[in-house]
């Protein structure tokens, strides 16, 4: 897993250290220190598997050679107290493979250092224990456009706020001082002829490696610069182990620093438990709220869609009883056009009946008559050679036979039949 890791320090003369020293113990190389005659030879140093310097524009090509660099840098700081280098120290994620940690710490180093007008001579330190790191070893002083060392500090005028020097007053004379050689003198500060002292830029710093390494990462990977109490988490920070504690460790022997580490894991991993049992309460707090919440708001829309129903209902019924008075009233219409049109329908279907009765009780006695005049017919035919007396007798009765029906059929056509 990546972890995040940057550390400041100040290589100077006045802790006894050698800028030279520094240097090849850094990368495992022979360096001769011109100062003094000794050479620091850490050529069989193990673990070293990359070494660069990187150079300023404006830097003489001879410093890209080490021995030549930190000599020059040891030629210049001359006080007791000189601060010879700047070393930083950075963790280099694992999960990237060499190509990868190589490209990360030379960019980031061109950006925050280098093109600042710093010299950087750096090496990546990978011994196979799953802690791959960079040692850059950074000038203090900076260079002038024609590659000379610059110097640290220089004096200037005080400007007021028209941009004017401010003169030195004599308290006794309230009039300005005169220096040597009769020359007015000016309020002067001390200025640092760059800003790489500056406390904020460790924060800078520190930023700028979390988001170039967190580029190269997956989200999941992704490292913080911030301390644990500035990210809220209550974890414990181990300290550092270092070699030597680590070589003990793996010959068997016992070092307080990894047991104190040791401890310190079992208190974070205890603490974590006890964060996600918490956190797992608290979540469950969170959901019977939304649950009581969410009920709340269904037992609302509940009583609304019931309101809104039973208003509904209202109104339906209303229309309901107004269209069924409506359709009583119809009906109550049409039933009076019926009875009226009944009535008038009983009478005439009596006449009509009556009518029809006497129609056919007509046709039955025209048929009937038919049949009596077809058989007197025949019975005449076959007498007619009667005697008179025969004849008189049967017009006698035919006339009483006419009689009879005239008076039948009196106030109807008389049909017209066969001997009629």
């Amino acid at each position: 897993m990546a972890i995040f890791h940057l550390s400041v320090k100040i290589i100077s003369r006045s802790s006894g250290r050698s800028a030279i020293a520094a240097a090849a113990y850094r990368a495992g190389e022979k360096l001769k220190n011109e100062e003094n005659g000794k050479t620091h030879d850490f050529s069989k140093k193990k673990g070293v598997v990359y070494s660069e310097i990187q150079l300023p524009e404006n830097a003489p090509s001879e410093y890209k050679d080490r021995q030549t660099l930190w000599n020059k840098v040891q030629e210049i700081e001359k006080r007791a107290d000189a601060q010879l280098a700047r070393e930083v120290e950075v963790a280099l994620p694992q999960e990237l493979d060499r190509k990868k940690q190589i490209e990360l710490a030379h960019n980031y180093i061109q950006e925050q250092f280098v093109d600042k007008g710093m010299i950087a001579d750096w090496s990546i330190h990978d011994k196979g224990d799953g802690n791959p790191h960079a040692h850059i070893m950074l000038t203090t002083r900076s260079l002038k456009k024609d590659g000379s060392w610059a110097p640290k500090q220089k004096s200037t005028y005080i400007l007021d706020e028209n941009r004017e020097k401010i003169p030195q007053i004599d308290p006794k004379t309230g009039k300005q001082k005169i220096g040597a050689r009769g020359r007015k003198m000016w309020k002067r500060t001390t200025v640092t002829y760059n800003d790489w002292n500056n406390r904020d830029n460790v924060e800078l710093w520190r930023n700028e490696w979390a988001k170039q390494v967190n580029h190269y990462l997956e989200p999941s990977k992704k490292i913080d610069n911030r301390s644990y109490k500035r990210q809220g988490i209550t974890k414990m920070p181990t300290i550092h182990e270092g070699y030597v504690a680590r070589e003990i460790e793996k010959r068997g022997g016992s070092s307080d620093r990894i047991e104190t580490n040791k401890m310190i894991k079992k208190i974070n991993s205890a603490k974590n438990n006890i964060i996600i049992l918490l956190d797992k309460i608290e979540r469950m707090k969170i959901r019977r709220k939304q649950l009581k919440q969410l009920r709340e708001r269904a037992i609302k829309a509940i009583l609304r869609i019931i309101r809104n129903k039973e208003q509904q209902y209202q109104l339906f019924k209303k229309k309901l009883d107004e269209w069924e008075e409506q359709l009583n009233e119809q009906f109550n219409r049409q039933n009076k056009r019926n009875d009226g049109r009944k009535r008038k329908t009983s009478s005439e279907d009596t006449t009509i009946r009556i009518r029809k009765r006497g129609i056919e009780r007509r046709e039955r006695d025209f048929k009937l008559r038919e049949q009596e005049i077809k058989r007197t017919s025949d019975k005449s035919i076959k007498r007619r050679d009667l005697s008179k007396g025969h004849e008189n007798a049967e017009r006698s009765s035919k006339n009483h036979r006419s009689g009879r029906e005239t008076q039948y059929y009196q106030g109807f056509d008389k049909p017209k039949g066969r001997g009629m």
